[in-house]
């Protein structure tokens, strides 16, 4: 990881996830998803204008109030008096893909971006490559395959690959923040997907937490042995268990695929027609494919 390395060249360099607070005796940069701070006086002058160069300063500039709000609920662990609403709102996070892009572009894809949404939604960008867009639930509000839709419109248009991860509802109060920050910590897993949602990215975490489960490590020593298991586990996960759906996707005869099921549980004593053995096995599933 780039900021452990920074800090073994650089051990005075503090970090963290939230915004740290600005002086005049340290350098700060922003490199997502941390912030860190280097004393000026650890640093050569060569040093400081190299750091310059590759990483950016982490204070945004704000047009209005409200979006300042916004940032110091979800990015600052500043107090912060919340203005109560009637409402409440999703946060949808996205990750620009390509690298170098000019102001002039990266701001059309922005009003490209927001033309999609609700007029009163609102876009705050932290770097260059990373934003998020505020909804409120009374607004017009855009699903998985929309999103889908818009990330491939937006990537014809610009060349430009982007990857959203839509939140879920939430009230406008001091949970939020915590409740964002975990969002966030969603996003941040590896996926190919354009879309990411708080469901299709939960599971993965849950499973990582099954590390120290010997149960769990029993089942993933199974796949090890034979990873003709996984598939099948995923495509009943996926296929919510319906039998004839999953043989349809793995091109399997159904007396087959029953009787896979069957040796199974005759290997593990977990039955895959049930839903908490079904669950129990695609987490184990996650979680040999994060450790192999």
């Amino acid at each position: 990881m780039l900021i452990k390395k920074l800090k073994e060249r650089y051990p005075d360099l503090t970090y963290s996830e939230k915004p740290l607070k600005i002086n005049t005796t340290h350098l700060f940069f922003y490199e997502n998803p941390y912030y860190f701070a280097i004393p000026k006086k650890t640093l050569t002058s060569e040093e400081q204008a190299l750091l310059q160069s590759l990483f950016q300063a982490p204070a945004p500039v704000f047009k209005n109030e409200q979006l300042t709000e916004w940032h110091t609920l979800l990015f600052t662990q500043e107090d912060v008096i919340i203005h109560p609403e009637n409402n409440s709102f999703r946060i949808i996070q996205f990750q620009i893909q390509s690298t170098s892009l000019s102001k002039k572009i990266l701001l059309e894809w922005q009003k490209a971006l927001v033309s999609f949404f609700a007029q009163d939604t609102e876009l705050i960008m932290l770097t260059e490559d990373y934003g998020i867009l505020i909804e409120k639930i009374a607004g017009s509000l855009l699903g998985e395959d929309e999103l889908d839709a818009i990330a491939t419109t937006l990537e014809s248009d610009f060349y430009i690959q982007v990857h959203f991860f839509m939140g879920l509802f939430h009230e406008k109060n001091a949970l939020l923040r915590d409740l964002f920050a975990e969002e966030q910590r969603l996003f941040r897993q590896n996926s190919n997907q354009l879309v990411q949602t708080v469901e299709s990215n939960c599971l993965p975490m849950i499973a990582a937490q099954l590390t120290n489960s010997l149960l769990a490590q029993e089942i993933s020593r199974l796949f090890e042995k034979d990873e003709t298991w996984k598939p099948l586990i995923k495509a009943l996960w996926e296929n919510q268990g319906n039998l004839s759906m999953t043989a349809k996707a793995l091109f399997m005869h159904r007396n087959t695929m029953q009787y896979r099921i069957d040796k199974f549980q005759e290997l593990t004593n977990l039955s895959l027609r049930k839903t908490d053995g079904l669950l129990f096995a695609y987490l184990s599933c996650l979680l040999f494919e994060t450790t192999e």
